[in-house]
């Protein structure tokens, strides 16, 4: 029988193996701005996905917004206004008059 110990020999290809296979694991790549430029992207995306409807935006006749409407900038929207931002269809202008009141106003709208 042979008094030789292969362990060591064993024990070194394993270790100097898995530091040959690790070393890509902690690779550093630069980034020279590549967060921000993904940042930029990832929001030229959301902007793009939202088309027409943005913000305040949605919505059947909330579509066009409060300051769009308000002709005379009063701060609130007559019926006359809210048709004539409608192509003269005000049939749902009672809809968005909460308070009966013959005006709609931001918070109504």
């Amino acid at each position: 029988m042979s008094k030789h110990n292969n362990k060591p020999v064993a024990l070194a290809a394993a270790l100097i193996g898995g530091l040959a296979l690790s070393s890509s694991a902690f690779a550093m790549s630069d980034l020279t701005g590549g967060y921000m430029l993904g940042a930029q992207h990832a929001e030229a995306a959301e902007k793009a996905a939202e088309g027409k409807c943005g913000e305040g935006k949605c919505g059947g006749d909330a579509s066009h917004s409060a300051d769009s409407m308000d002709s005379d900038h009063d701060g609130s929207i007559s019926q006359a206004e809210f048709a004539a931002a409608h192509d003269g269809d005000a049939s749902n202008f009672a809809r968005y008059d909460a308070n009966s009141d013959g005006m709609i106003s931001a918070d109504e709208l």
